[in-house]
Order: C-alpha cells, then sequence, then structure tokens
C-alpha cells in the first residue's frame, strides 16, 4: 500500500554498495542481505519520491515499457512477470529467452486499468507519467513502483541502473541473484570504459531517434541512458547541456557543432537502411559530416534505455564505434 509521499531524493552509490548495504539508494528500510526474504518485510521503498510499502515479495508483476522486464530479471526474478504491456520499443539481446513465454499485450499502447486488475497483480512495475497512476491503482490496494531509469529527475546512470537490479533483488528475495548480476554487469562496464583513457580528446556526437513517419527528429540529452555511454565511449554529446532525456532535435545546433559521429536509434519496423535514407533525406542536414563520411551508427532503441540491456549496447555501441576509425 502506499503510505505518503515523501520528496525525492537520489544518490549515487559505489557499485560495492550494492553488495553490502541493507538500504539501497532512495529507498527506505529494505530486506537484510542474508537470511529469509520475509523477515525483510514490512518493506517500504522510495518510487520517484512516492512512499510504498509491501508486506511480502511480490508474487504476480505486470510490467509497463521495455525496461522493467528485464531489470526484473536481472534481479533473478523473471518468473514473477505474469504480464508485460507497452514494450513499443522491444529491448534486443539478453534476458529475452528467460522472457519470451510471458504474454505480451497492448505492446504499442497502456494497458487500461481494468485489465491490469484483471491480471490480479500485487505490483505493476512502470513508466512515470503514464494515465494509470499509482493513486488508481492504490484504490484496489495494488502497488505500483517506477523504475528509476524514468522518474522525471533520473540521472540515466548505469549506477541507477545497478541500484535498481539490487533494489528488486530484495524486494523478490532473490537479492544473492541480483548481486551477482549487478557485479557480472559492472565488470563488463568497466571492461569496455578501460579501452577509453579519461584524459583522450573528445570526438563531438550526436544520438538521434527518428520518429516512425520521419516527420520528427529527436536527440538526447544530459539525462538519458545514452549519454552515459557516450562519455564512456569517448564521445562528447554536443545535446549534452540541454538537462533532458530526450526532446526535439534543434536541427541549428546540430549543424553548427556538426557531430563527427551520429548515434541513431531505431525503433518499431525501423531498419538501419530505413533510418539512415530517411536522415539523408532532410536537404538541411546534407552538410554534416557524420552524414557525408557514412559515420553513422546505427542501433535498437531498447540498447540504450536506462535497464540492463544497456551494457550489452554500451558494447555494441564500442564495436561499432571502432570500425569507423
Amino acid at each position: 500500500m502506499f503510505t505518503g509521499v515523501i520528496p525525492s531524493r537520489r544518490a549515487t552509490l559505489p557499485v560495492l554498495a550494492l553488495f553490502t548495504s541493507a538500504v539501497v539508494a532512495g529507498c527506505g528500510t529494505s530486506a537484510p542481505a542474508t537470511g529469509p526474504a520475509a523477515e525483510g518485510f514490512p518493506m517500504s521503498i522510495s518510487s520517484c519520491g512516492r512512499e510504498v510499502t509491501f508486506d511480502a515479495p511480490p508474487q504476480r508483476v505486470v510490467t509497463v515499457g521495455s525496461i522493467a522486464a528485464p531489470l526484473i530479471a536481472a534481479a533473478g526474478a523473471g518468473d514473477r512477470i505474469v504480464t508485460r504491456t507497452f514494450e513499443a520499443a522491444s529491448f534486443p539481446g539478453e534476458y529475452g529467452e528467460e522472457l519470451q513465454n510471458i504474454e505480451i499485450t497492448a505492446p504499442t499502447a497502456e494497458l487500461a486499468r481494468e485489465e491490469i486488475i484483471n491480471r490480479s497483480p500485487d505490483l505493476v512495475v512502470s513508466v512515470e507519467g503514464l494515465s494509470v497512476t499509482p493513486d488508481d491503482l492504490a484504490q484496489v490496494n495494488i502497488p505500483l513502483i517506477v523504475t528509476r531509469g524514468y522518474c522525471r529527475d533520473a540521472a540515466g546512470t548505469f549506477e541507477d541502473v545497478f541500484a535498481d537490479i539490487a533494489l528488486y533483488g530484495k524486494l523478490f528475495g532473490t537479492a544473492s541473484a541480483a548481486d551477482a548480476e549487478v557485479a557480472a554487469l559492472q565488470r563488463r562496464v568497466d571492461a569496455v570504459t578501460s579501452r577509453h583513457p579519461v584524459g583522450a580528446t573528445r570526438t563531438p556526437a550526436a544520438a538521434l531517434i527518428l520518429s516512425r513517419d520521419g516527420a520528427q527528429l529527436k536527440a538526447y540529452g544530459a539525462k538519458s541512458t545514452v549519454d552515459s555511454q557516450m562519455k564512456i565511449l569517448g564521445l562528447d554529446n554536443i545535446y549534452g547541456g540541454i538537462d533532458k532525456r530526450n526532446f526535439e532535435a534543434n536541427t541549428e545546433t546540430l549543424i553548427a557543432r556538426d557531430p563527427e559521429v551520429i548515434i541513431l536509434l531505431t525503433q518499431g519496423d525501423q531498419t538501419p537502411d530505413s533510418v539512415r535514407t530517411a536522415l539523408r533525406q532532410r536537404p538541411e542536414l546534407a552538410g554534416l559530416r557524420a552524414i557525408r563520411d557514412n559515420r553513422m551508427i546505427v542501433a535498437p532503441f531498447g540498447y540504450t534505455g536506462p535497464g540492463p540491456v544497456a551494457v550489452e549496447g554500451l558494447e555494441v555501441l564500442d564495436r561499432e564505434l571502432a570500425s569507423l576509425r
């Protein structure tokens, strides 16, 4: 149940703290790292500044959006998910095999409140700002929490992703599996980071996504996970001074800063060829050196969302970037 609203508080924890602390950043009382999970309940956590209390580990979960399901799977609790919904940009790569037999419904639209209730969940993990709100579901005693990467003030960092996995491990009573996965994911991030010295010259770059009809061009700013990926890869996001996750691209800025590399993200049925062609067909961008010199990296949007698949995405972008050199 919900016990009230508290101010949002965000802390960046060293990864090792996730393994040894009983409290995850931004959360209240948490399950002990050892012993039966039930001993840690009631458990209170903070979800985008809203306190949520659980009397027992959730057993039936509905996920909303493309990030929640792989986060829960990474925490070792994929078997608790009964329905996946609103995965408009389905995640590629890892965790797919574990989740493939779970019901997927309304892939491009929000699931209505009544449809959620009909599945009898004891938890909904969602995105902030959708039409089905925590207050809606609180009326029928169904708690809703938001993946921290999709809170309005989210930083888009790997630290937030790893903190969420650790939190879900404690919430579902799978802390050992969650901590082991966080450690493995951190090692992979460290391996990529070691290939890009901090003091090296940074390459101007932009991360862009086209609407499915090609009419709208959006860019990603400082609060996006792809910005965090770009920093690790030695890229200087030309929109990194904008304190937002994504927004309509200012083409004047794009042209004036003339990035050497463009990361193009695909969604739905878009293909690498289709998005490259769509960008090339915009006459105002014809002079960009990334387009002129064919220095465009194309990757599925799911590789850059604030979830564990972003680690595989970091590795993919690293390989693609190396092929341009």
